[in-house]
């Protein structure tokens, strides 16, 4: 059996100069790490000596004539220049289902017969990159607009999706990342990586490279870096007090709780942490009404409230797992009691000169001898 190449390969030699097309539309949930490989290709050929001009245009602020006018244009000094121009749709709410519908109409609609015009006879050496951040579906016009295209024009337009890679992949991507620039990681911090960014390619890029500078002269990558130089160093406490609420004990909820006072957090600090057992509470009593009264699955109720954990990953199936044990430990009337004393420890924490250490304990202390009754019974 021949070993599929890993997907970053199969990326980087489709966005090549070798392989792109004067028109080519990237579409999918990952179909922004486009830029990185088109960025790749700049700093190559600056390498080598060539010359490339990189433009960056947004639909909702240049619309198609000006780009196209200015994909056309030729200049006599630099005719023999590479150009590549990256498009992009705006972004919407992922849950938004008429998001392609309203970009086409808005976007694309007025300008179809510019846009087939231009790639009947597309300028020479320019490279038009258009980038739509999300799933298309057969028959949404966005997608059978582009699909024509290329139908229409074989030699001169191209379309991709770029899905998200599995798990597996993801990690394998991760540590050749860092092989290049020096560095090895371990795979407890490569997963707490994926556990709070998720798959987004961009983003892990961009951490990355923080953290290959943050080691410095070190080889190794490690947990602790991750948690000390990531996007999310004030929040991960939020991250890990949700861990401990889901799928830990009292004594890891209080150990964290004291660790975060420890370092003598400010109001707002304070407050932030409370929201995030405020969220998960809440979310928790939600759920439950989802699954109980309107017979929600708790696998699509889990995937609303962490759709940035990949269904298919070993992640998903554990915190799955975990989230679903937690909403069997509680009935429906302790939820609503919970929320309950979550609004008046709120008003407390706002209006009172209590220890907000001491409050927010008590709460956890009752949070877990009501999670864990059916253990002690």
């Amino acid at each position: 059996m021949i070993d599929r190449e890993p997907f970053y390969k199969t990326l980087k030699k489709e966005i090549s100069l070798q392989a792109l097309k004067p028109g080519n539309f990237f579409f999918g949930e990952q179909a922004l790490s486009v830029r990185n490989y088109v960025r790749e290709i700049q700093e190559q050929e600056k390498e080598a000596g060539g010359a490339l001009q990189l433009k960056t245009y947004f639909l909702f602020e240049t619309e198609w004539p000006e780009i196209l006018d200015e994909a056309s244009s030729l200049d006599i000094f630099s005719f023999s220049e590479k150009k590549i121009f990256l498009i992009y749709f705006p972004e919407y709410e992922e849950d938004d289902q008429q998001a392609p519908e309203k970009l086409f109409r808005q976007y694309v609609f007025h300008y179809q017969q510019e846009i087939e015009r231009y790639f009947s006879s597309p300028a020479p050496n320019v490279f038009l990159v258009i980038v739509y951040s999300g799933k298309l579906k057969k028959g949404q016009k966005l997608l059978e607009f582009f699909s024509g295209l290329k139908s229409s024009f074989r030699d001169n337009f191209e379309i991709k999706e770029i899905k998200t890679p599995k798990e597996a992949e993801i990690i394998s991507w991760i540590s050749e990342e860092l092989r290049k620039r020096g560095k090895k990681v371990s795979l407890p911090a490569v997963r707490k990586l994926l556990e709070v960014t998720g798959s987004n390619l961009v983003v892990l890029s961009n951490e990355l490279e923080k953290l290959s500078l943050y080691a410095g002269e070190r080889k190794e990558i490690s947990e602790e870096d991750v948690l000390a130089v990531c996007a999310w160093q004030k929040t991960y406490d939020r991250f890990a007090i949700e861990e401990a609420l889901e799928s830990g004990t009292l004594e890891e909820a209080l150990t964290i709780t004291r660790s975060f006072f420890a370092e003598q957090p400010d109001v707002s600090e304070i407050i932030s942490y409370f929201a995030s057992i405020c969220r998960y509470v809440i979310s928790l009593d939600q759920a439950k009404v989802e699954v109980e009264r309107l017979r929600v699955p708790v696998r699509e109720v889990f995937k609303k409230l962490r759709p940035q954990i990949v269904e298919g990953w070993s992640l998903f199936d554990r915190k799955l797992g975990a989230f679903t044990d937690c909403l069997k430990a509680f009935s429906q009337k302790e939820l609503d009691g919970l929320v309950h004393e979550l609004a008046k420890l709120d008003l407390k924490l706002k209006s009172s000169d209590l220890d907000p250490q001491i409050l927010i304990e008590a709460f956890l202390i009752k949070f877990f001898q009501l999670k864990d009754k059916i253990k002690r019974g």
